[in-house]
């Protein structure tokens, strides 16, 4: 897990990057900067009425498409938003817009392959929801009319990279392919506050993107060990515009996040936190030996296959090399939870999630 590939391939928010949306009485809620005309407006729309099953209305949309447009690597801050500080984060990928698509909205490529750094796993919960993202890439593409993918989906998060925390949340989703402006919007919800966060370590670097996770509630930071936290709010939209062989992305986020109703999040950690969302999502999608969709979609089929006692067993090497890591880097709280059977912890998402990556890495 160590080789060039995985390290370089290390979302964003070390504070936890989804896409998200959040409750009523958001729309008048600025913070200290000027109002964006028509963003407010726009966000409520996708987060409120398309995501419960409203047709998209474009031109109600086209402010958030044009902010992307207007600011292709710039990061900024955003009026606050149900209470909650935000920042914008623009990018470029060198990739066309389909194989994208192939990799970020694939049943058959779990996301914790493609964003190591900040998901430990995702599931996508209803029913023939995630047969449901192949339409936004299939053959033939480009669709040629308005693609809206609607359902629930369960995440949990690496580590917060300066608290050890990790999280569990089930998300509302929304993905939405506009064949007009050529543009992907990916939304999500977080209809009630998280799980309590529970403690995970980083093992090594953060480029490589190895956790060890515990079942103890708290914070890993000293003094925070006791915090019961969650993440209270989150808005976030992704938006992915094809500009041939290259696809010009944005990020919107706004996130609320601490313990005994108070906040620990502020402007500047969301910024920092999609910055390094973009240079990870970068790394592991520019990396010269990623494969191609079609042969990760072979990988997992194969891994697939495969009883979780034979993935069980897989594991064990991956999980020695993690041992030798923690002993690098004297932690002896994940070492503790290394030596106590950690592969039985781990679940099958987990487990497809881990192999896949040392399987896909150069050799």
């Amino acid at each position: 897990m160590s080789a060039p590939f995985l390290a370089a391939r290390g979302w964003a928010l070390g504070l936890v990057l989804f896409f998200f949306c959040l409750g009523p009485g958001a729309a008048n809620a600025l913070g200290p900067h000027a109002p964006l005309p028509g963003l407010e407006q726009a966000v409520e729309h996708l987060c409120r009425e398309v995501l419960a099953g409203q047709m998209p209305d474009a031109a109600r949309i086209a402010p958030i498409v044009a902010h992307v447009r207007a600011h292709g690597d710039d990061s900024l801050g955003l009026p606050r938003y149900a209470g909650a500080p935000g920042a914008y984060q623009g990018f470029v990928l060198d990739l066309p817009m389909q194989p994208l698509l192939r990799y970020l909205y694939n049943p058959e490529i779990p996301q914790q392959f493609v964003k190591p750094f900040s998901i430990r796993s995702s599931v996508w919960a209803t029913p023939g929801g995630a047969e449901e993202q192949k339409r936004l890439w299939a053959d033939p593409w480009p669709p040629q009319t308005v693609v809206a993918v609607r359902g629930e989906q369960h995440d949990r998060t690496t580590p917060d990279l300066s608290t050890g925390g990790s999280y569990a949340m089930r998300l509302e989703r929304l993905l939405l392919y506009l064949p007009e402006e050529r543009a992907l919007l990916s939304v999500s919800v977080q209809p009630e506050p998280s799980e309590v966060g529970t403690k995970g370590y980083l093992l090594g670097s953060d480029e490589g993107s190895r956790y060890v996770y515990s079942t103890e509630e708290g914070l890993t930071r000293a003094g925070l060990g006791w915090v019961s936290s969650r993440i209270q709010v989150n808005v976030s939209i992704g938006v992915y515009l094809d500009d041939g062989d290259a696809v010009q992305c944005g990020v919107f986020q706004w996130m609320k996040a601490g313990w005994s109703g108070l906040s620990a999040v502020k402007e500047s950690h969301i910024k920092n936190s999609l910055l390094r969302y973009r240079e990870r999502l970068r790394a592991v999608l520019h990396a010269p030996g990623l494969p191609a969709p079609e042969k990760l979609e072979a990988m997992y089929r194969m891994l697939d296959g495969k009883t979780d006692e034979e993935l069980r067993q897989e594991i064990l090497p991956i999980l020695a090399a993690y041992r030798e890591q923690a002993e690098q880097d004297k932690s002896r709280a994940a070492l503790k939870i290394l030596e106590a059977d950690y592969a039985q912890s781990l679940d099958r998402a987990e487990l497809i999630g881990l192999l896949l990556g040392d399987l896909a890495r150069p050799k």
